[in-house]
């Protein structure tokens, strides 16, 4: 009997039974779902081992054989695999669910995740309207299909398989065929008519169905990539973090028990003891700017976790999600320190950063014992097979909304984990009631235990949601008295005004956080002409690793004076005597406030200001929407002074009004579409598709710059000038990818209609070391001209 291959060096036994033994070990870490009976778990798992024992059927043809095996790798559509694959596995699926079957949406959730576990998830209409014309090709690959060689791999995994799988050994030429004919001819219509009729705006009123098939997919990806990865080599065993390591880190810091860091204690201590017997799912930890959230909050998640494994016989994966790139390094340093006070090796599976700015294989294994190459560690790291990841709002938020493969692959992670997100009012206020329903859902259907960790409590969820507070809040925030805060918002002045009226005390240091980057590259400009002194500029006009080496030397005391952009309000650790802030939201008033006296050791000052940009008007009115400007100048405007205790009733009048304006109008669009799994398509009325959903939404076109800064920039275009030029089209992908992280850091977004646009070389626009100066300024970065520079 010949060898049937899945890969060229895997043969398709070996990679099924790979992949239904992963997918039964996901399972059992996924499993505790709140909204599924016994019987319907029952289902799910059943469909799954379907989908990995047949998601990969027609590779038993000739004609993907000779395709696997052959040098020439050119696809046809009699080579494929994935249609009749889902095809075979909807009917299994179907027989496996009898007599449910006619009612359940199962079998299509079955046929879906198999028909595109290579590709991106569709709206369910476009999935089961196929043209007539596909039938011929179907029947011709059923006709190839090696039944004895195939037949033989399912006699060897039927021990693994339910037992209704069983009853339809051996297949036969015949019954695929048949399969074929009668799904065109019946089972398409079928299901058209009831995705018209039942999957309506109007009709559908839970996510449920989204939340199933999404982790039936995600399941199958994962399990499905993990295997033709790495066979037999990944070993990986769950790993016990005793939560009593942040205990011991805390003590060998010695911290003196006065002051803030009195606050600081009171907090963690208040956390750790209310943890212990919350009820729910759904946390917030609310506390002033500089008490320790970030080390309050890994304790808080370690100790659920500890929990929760009593509770259920499976410790969860924490997923610690931060807004901006620029702490995602810092928090992960962090916890690292704190977790070497454990018996195990923080190693990549135990602490994982995920992150568009991280090489996946130098950071996690490029000095390690694993041997694991490139591709490997990039499937590892996407895949977030680690016990505490720390990521992105962007990875966590469009993961759990979204339809693109690579994303939906960890899908299945949410499952039964523990979320920490901090920062949480970095999410879009138009996004919040989408928010507030998916992260329910979580907890509701996928046993999820969320923490919000926040300075400035939103009013995302309802007071019928039970969000459970860790924290006496205001209690901490009455006690605050590091900073006054002095609102002069009623004066519009220019630039050149304000520095016009502006003294700075040579005993102090000075931060100011404007809201576009030509503002502050413009206040720069006036500050260096009036102050003979050095001053730091940071903006994303800067290429990341100058951006990071700035903080550094900002954090080490190099700068008294510095000029910013937004990009240092949230969880960036530095700390000032006095800044002054351009007119923002209320919520971003009080996390640049949070840059000022950080540890209360003497009487820090914060101005708002209201800077005005001629003609074309506020530079608040650029970036914010309007309606959380005119509420906090509203607010801002009754006085004079504001004492820090009195921003927690402030924010809460804030958000209080903001909630009841906000416009619900696009994420009931985007819940219309996760209810009715809306996918992809146009968007229309009452529906946008999940693949339009984004987090953070561009405010004008951008392109990429690379800047050739120093000597390692020129030493990294040159490689890549290199890879550019290889034949092989292979290694050159594998080249560029092991490049990309490094490459990066060079890189700046600048507004696409930018005058002075560099040359374009090898398809990027590329300022080389020679011509720095026509292009980039060493203070205050790419030099951009014949527009307003936002971000």
């Amino acid at each position: 009997m010949n060898v049937l291959y899945s890969h060229p060096d895997q043969s398709l036994q070996n990679h099924l039974a790979g992949v239904l033994k992963a997918v039964q070990q996901l399972w059992e870490q996924r499993q505790f779902t709140g909204w599924e009976t016994t019987e319907e778990k029952r289902r799910l798992r059943d469909l799954l081992c379907v989908a990995a024992v047949f998601h990969d059927f027609a590779k038993a043809t000739s004609y993907f054989q000779d395709y696997i095996l052959s040098e020439d790798k050119k696809k046809t559509p009699l080579n494929r695999h994935s249609l009749l694959s889902a095809i075979v596995s909807y009917f299994i699926g179907k027989k496996n669910l009898e007599p449910q079957q006619h009612a359940s949406y199962e079998p299509l959730f079955l046929f879906l995740a198999v028909k595109r576990h290579h590709g991106n998830m569709n709206n369910l209409f476009s999935e089961v309207n196929i043209p007539q014309e596909e039938r011929h090709p179907l029947l011709e690959q059923a006709k190839a299909i090696d039944y004895a060689g195939w037949n033989d791999i399912v006699f060897h995994l039927a021990s693994f398989l339910p037992e209704t799988i069983k009853s339809l050994h051996p297949l036969t030429e015949e019954q695929v065929t048949q399969w074929v004919e009668t799904f065109f001819e019946k089972d398409i219509r079928h299901w058209r008519r009831k995705i018209r009729r039942e999957l309506k705006p109007q009709t559908v009123q839970t996510t449920q169905f989204y939340y199933k098939y999404c982790s039936l997919y995600s399941l199958l990806l994962d399990a499905d990539k993990n295997q033709a990865a790495f066979q037999e080599k990944l070993r990986i065993e769950r790993k016990d973090i005793n939560s009593l390591c942040v205990d011991e880190y805390r003590a060998k810091q010695n911290w003196n028990l006065a002051g803030i860091n009195r606050l600081r204690e009171q907090a963690y201590r208040e956390v750790k003891e209310n943890l212990e017997q919350a009820p729910g799912r759904l946390f917030s930890i609310n506390l002033p700017t500089g008490l320790g959230k970030t080390i309050i909050s890994l304790k808080a998640a370690l100790q659920l976790r500890e929990r929760r494994k009593c509770e259920r016989g499976i410790a969860p994966r924490i997923i610690y999600a931060l807004p901006f790139l620029s702490v995602i390094d810092q928090n992960a340093k962090v916890f690292e320190n704190v977790l070497r006070y454990q018996p195990f090796p923080v190693d990549p599976f135990m602490l994982m950063k995920h992150h568009s700015m991280v090489d996946p294989y130098e950071e996690m294994f490029g000095d390690a014992e694993y041997d694991f190459n490139e591709n490997q560690a990039r499937i590892l790291m996407e895949g977030w097979q680690s016990e505490l990841i720390c990521t992105t709002f962007v990875q966590l938020f469009q993961t759990l909304i979204s339809n693109r493969n690579r994303a939906m692959r960890k899908f299945h992670r949410l499952a039964n984990a523990i979320l920490v997100i901090d920062e949480i009012q970095a999410v879009p206020v138009k996004f919040w009631p989408l928010m507030r329903e998916m992260l329910l859902e979580l907890t509701r259907g996928m046993n999820t235990d969320v923490i919000l960790l926040t300075a400035t409590q939103p009013k995302l969820f309802e007071p019928a949601d039970g969000l459970i507070e860790l924290c006496h809040r205001q209690k901490y925030f009455n006690q605050m008295d590091r900073v006054r805060l002095f609102p002069n918002v009623s004066t519009k002045q220019t630039i050149e005004e304000f520095v016009e009226g502006l003294n700075l005390y040579p005993e102090r240091s000075y931060l100011f956080i404007l809201n576009t980057i030509s503002s502050a590259k413009e206040l720069f400009a006036e500050l260096k002409t009036k102050f003979d002194e050095p001053i730091a500029f940071l903006s994303t006009h800067i290429p990341p690793k100058e951006r990071l080496k700035r903080i550094r030397e900002i954090k080490a005391g190099k700068y008294r004076i510095v000029v910013s952009t937004q990009l240092v309000e949230a969880g960036v650790d530095i700390d000032f005597d006095v800044i002054y802030r351009d007119l923002s939201p209320m919520e971003s008033i009080v996390q640049s406030s949070g840059r000022c006296n950080r540890n209360g050791l003497r009487t820090g000052t914060v101005h708002i200001m209201h800077l005005w940009n001629g003609k074309k008007g506020s530079y608040a009115g650029l970036v914010y929407p309007k309606v959380a400007i005119e509420e906090t100048k509203a607010l801002l405007q009754q006085f004079e002074e504001i004492k820090e205790q009195e921003l927690f009733p402030l924010i809460e009048k804030y958000y209080e009004i903001i909630k009841t304006k906000l416009s619900k109008s696009e994420s009931i669009k985007y819940l219309n579409a996760v209810s009715t799994l809306y996918f992809s398509g146009e968007e229309d009325p009452e529906r946008i598709p999940v693949s339009d959903f984004q987090l953070i939404e561009e405010e004008y076109p951008k392109i990429d710059i690379f800047i050739e800064l120093d000597e390692e920039a020129r030493r990294i275009w040159a490689s890549f000038e290199e890879i550019i030029d290889m034949e092989n089209s292979l290694q050159r992908y594998q080249q560029l990818a092991r490049l990309k992280i490094k490459f990066q850091e060079y890189v700046v977004s600048v507004p696409a209609k930018v005058e002075n646009r560099p040359p374009v070389v090898n398809d990027h626009f590329y300022v080389g070391y020679n011509s720095l100066a026509d292009y980039y300024d060493p203070n205050t970065g790419f030099i951009t001209e014949g527009v307003t520079a936002i971000w």
